[in-house]
Formats: structure tokens, sequence, C-alpha cells
């Protein structure tokens, strides 16, 4: 039992400390304070994909605090850029008469974060991959197009798995 207090106290101690765990990717250097959020790309058929990744994702490094995100590179120590290089809607589940009645979308993104000072790639994921999933109303009465909601839902996801990954290099 004491053994246990002692290990759960020097973990305490040191994760006040700066350090921070590290998984297979490379986790931001103290010294990261800016970073620039590039317009996504938008390599797919699909369109406001990418303005919606983008700003989930600038959203979500803001939320999380410690890091203060601009659009111009122009004093940013880091740039992530990205692109949306991937979009798909499959039908996953159909209704008697053969119609759609729930859809999945797919996403896959590829994204980088640089150090504007050293040049070096901090980060790097060539292929993100989301899913999310909706249904699909079977009138047109009140109809309401539940795939933009799903597209908000998904891009969310994307930022928050996007960001984990960067910032704590898992």
């Amino acid at each position: 039992m004491r053994g246990r207090a002692i290990v759960a106290a020097l973990f305490l101690s040191a994760s006040g400390c700066g350090y921070r765990l590290s998984g297979t990717g490379t986790f931001l250097p103290p010294e990261i304070r800016t970073i620039a959020v590039a317009s996504f790309e938008n390599r797919s058929a699909r369109p406001e994909i990418d303005v919606r990744t983008t700003e989930a994702v600038a959203r979500e490094l803001s939320r999380r605090g410690g890091y203060k995100v601009v659009s111009d590179r122009a004093g940013a120590d880091a740039m992530l850029e990205g692109a949306v290089t991937r979009f798909e809607t499959t039908p996953v589940q159909f209704n008697a008469q053969g119609r759609a009645t729930r859809v999945e979308i797919t996403v896959v993104v590829r994204a980088s974060l640089r150090d504007l000072a050293k040049g070096t790639v901090l980060w790097d994921q060539s292929n993100l991959l989301f899913r999310e999933q909706y249904d699909v109303q079977q009138t047109d009465a009140n109809y309401f197009d539940l795939e933009t909601t799903a597209l908000d839902t998904l891009a969310r996801g994307a930022a928050q798995t996007l960001v984990n990954s960067i910032t704590e290099g898992f």
C-alpha cells in the first residue's frame, strides 16, 4: 500500500514539471505557443467539408488552452496544414422498399504541423480516417438535411482526434 502511495506521489509531482507522455508521434515542445491554422485543401467532391474541418480544428486548439490560434503564419511558432483527401457516403441500412434509411459518411484527412523557426515537421499523419452515420428522412414533408448536421459532428470529432494526436503524441 505504501509503495503505491509513493508511486502515485512521484507521478503527480512529475506531471506538473513539464514532462508529458509521448506515444508513437511527437508531442509539442514548450516553445510552441502560437499555431497558424491554414485553410485545409479540399481534394474531395464534397463542398464545405474543408471549411468545416479547418474551423473545427482551430476551435479545438483554442479550446484546449495554452495555444494562440491565428490564420496567418506571421508571428506563429508553428503551422498546421491539411487536406481532406476523400469524402464518401455509403448507405448502411435500408427499408423494405430498398431505400436507404441510414448513411455513413467517411472522410480521410492528411495534416502536418511544422515548426516555423526550425523548419522541422513536429507531427504528420497522411490517412486520418473519420466516420459518422446519420438517418435519412423517409418523407419530404418538413425535410431537414441531416447530412449537414452529420458533417458538423464529424468535423468536431475529427478535430478532437487530430488535436489529441498532435498535443499528446498518440
